[in-house]
C-alpha cells in the first residue's frame, strides 16, 4: 500500500547507527546481519527519523486524508496499530509473517512533512506499507526520494532481496514515482482494498543479480546453420524437462520452419529464428517468433542460459517481431530468473497452463503489447 507520493531526485541520505531490536525477534540472526535504522539528512533543514509518540496525530492525519480515496477501512485505527508495533519495538505480537516494523517521518526540523511504514517480512522481503508525503511537501520534489532512501537503507541492512509495495491504480503519481525509481511492475489484484479499484503489485531487487561471466557484449543476430548444435541442446534442456514429446525431430522442425522464413505466408508456419551470442561464439539464447492468424507473434521457443541474454533477445524482439507494433505472447515454465527478466521488460502473465505441455507441470502464458511507436524506435 502507498499513497499521494511525488517528485524525484534527492541526495544520499546519512545513515546513524541505532540498534533497536525487540523481545520476541531473534536477536542475534537480525544483528548478525547489522541491522541498523536508517536515520539521515538531506539539505540544511529535511531529515529523516524514526516516528515517535509525538506523531500520533499527524500520522493519524495523514493516513486518513492520503488513503481515503484509494482504500477502504478506518484509516485511524491502521495508522495507530502500526504505529504502535514500531513503538513496541517493532514487534506485531498478531502478525504472521512480520518479524520487525519501522515507521520513519520526514521533518524539516519545525513540521512532520511525510512518512515511510516498514515491514520485514520472514520470507525476506520489505514492504512499504504506506509511504506518504504531505501535500504541503511535494512541490520540492526530494521528499518522496529521501523516504524511499530510508526504506532502501532499511531494507539492505537487513539483508532483504527485495522491496516491494501495492499502489492503487487510481494512484497515478505513486504509481509513476515507483516505476521512475526502479520498480517493476508485477501484476495486478482486483478490489484487494477497494470495491471497484485494482490493486497493482509492484518490487524492486536489491541484490545484484548472478549474471553469468561474459565474454564479451552480447550479439543477437539471425540463426546461422552452424548455430543449429548449440541451439538444440539450449532449447532441449530449457524445455524437455516440463514438455513431453521433444526430440531432435522438433528442433529439426524449428530449423526448417526458419528456412521458410522467405516465404512469408502465415500458413506455412514460418519461424524467424535469433541467437544472442557472445564475444566467444557461444549461443546462450534463443527467441522463435512466427506469425499466426488473427495478427498476433508467438514466441516459441524463448529461452537462454542466463538473464543477460533473455534480456537482450527481450529487448529486440518488438523490432524483428512486431516491426508494426501488434502482441506478442509465448509459454513459459514458472521459473524465477525467466519472471523477472519478463517483467522488468513489460510482458505480463495472461494464462496458467496446467498439463499443456506435460500433465504434471503448469507452464505461463505471458504476452506484451507493443505499441507502433515503440517498434519503430528501435529500427
Amino acid at each position: 500500500m502507498a499513497a499521494d507520493i511525488s517528485g524525484s531526485g534527492g541526495r544520499t541520505l546519512r545513515s546513524e547507527t541505532s540498534a533497536k531490536v525487540a523481545a520476541g525477534v531473534s536477536r542475534e540472526a537480525v544483528e548478525e546481519r547489522g541491522v541498523r535504522d536508517a536515520v539521515g539528512t538531506t539539505g540544511e533543514h529535511n531529515c529523516v527519523r524514526l516516528a515517535a509518540e509525538c506523531d500520533r496525530e499527524f500520522v493519524h492525519a495523514l493516513f486518513d486524508q492520503a488513503l481515503s480515496d484509494h482504500y477502504d477501512g478506518d484509516h485511524v485505527a491502521h495508522a495507530d496499530r502500526v504505529l504502535d508495533t514500531h513503538l513496541n519495538g517493532g514487534v506485531d505480537r498478531n502478525g504472521h509473517f512480520s518479524l520487525l516494523q519501522r515507521m520513519f517521518v520526514l521533518t524539516d526540523g519545525r513540521n512532520q512533512l511525510g512518512l515511510v511504514h516498514l515491514v520485514h517480512k520472514r520470507q525476506g522481503t520489505v514492504k512499504i506499507s504506506p509511504l506518504i508525503v504531505h501535500p504541503t511537501a511535494r512541490r520540492s520534489g526530494t521528499g518522496g526520494r529521501m523516504l524511499l532512501d530510508a526504506a532502501e537503507r532499511f531494507a539492505r541492512e537487513l539483508g532483504a532481496r527485495q522491496l516491494y509495495c501495492t499502489v492503487a491504480e487510481t494512484n497515478d503519481s505513486a504509481l509513476g514515482f515507483f516505476r521512475h525509481h526502479g520498480f517493476v511492475l508485477a501484476g495486478s489484484a482486483f478490489e484487494q482494498y477497494k470495491r471497484g479499484v485494482c490493486e497493482l503489485i509492484l518490487y524492486k531487487e536489491l541484490r545484484r543479480s548472478r549474471e553469468r561471466p561474459g565474454q564479451g557484449a552480447l550479439t543477437v543476430r539471425p540463426l546461422a546453420d552452424a548455430d543449429v548444435p548449440a541451439l538444440s541442446s539450449l532449447v532441449l534442456s530449457a524445455f524437455d524437462p516440463v514438455c513431453e514429446g521433444l526430440g531432435a525431430d522438433w528442433v529439426d522442425a524449428l530449423v526448417a520452419a526458419y528456412r521458410r522464413r522467405h516465404i512469408a505466408d502465415v500458413n506455412v508456419k514460418y519461424k524467424d529464428v535469433r541467437v544472442a551470442v557472445d564475444g566467444g561464439g557461444q549461443v546462450r539464447g534463443v527467441a522463435a517468433a512466427g506469425p499466426k492468424k488473427g495478427g498476433a507473434v508467438k514466441v516459441m521457443p524463448l529461452c537462454a542460459s542466463d538473464a543477460a541474454a533473455l534480456s537482450e533477445l527481450l529487448v529486440l524482439l518488438p523490432h524483428y517481431a512486431c516491426p508494426s507494433g501488434g502482441r506478442m505472447y509465448s509459454h513459459q515454465p514458472p521459473d524465477s530468473m525467466v519472471s523477472r527478466v519478463m517483467q522488468q521488460h513489460g510482458w505480463q502473465v495472461e494464462a496458467l497452463l496446467p498439463g499443456a505441455y506435460r500433465d504434471d507441470h503448469c507452464m505461463v502464458q505471458w504476452s506484451l503489447r507493443v505499441p507502433p511507436s515503440s517498434a519503430q524506435a528501435l529500427c
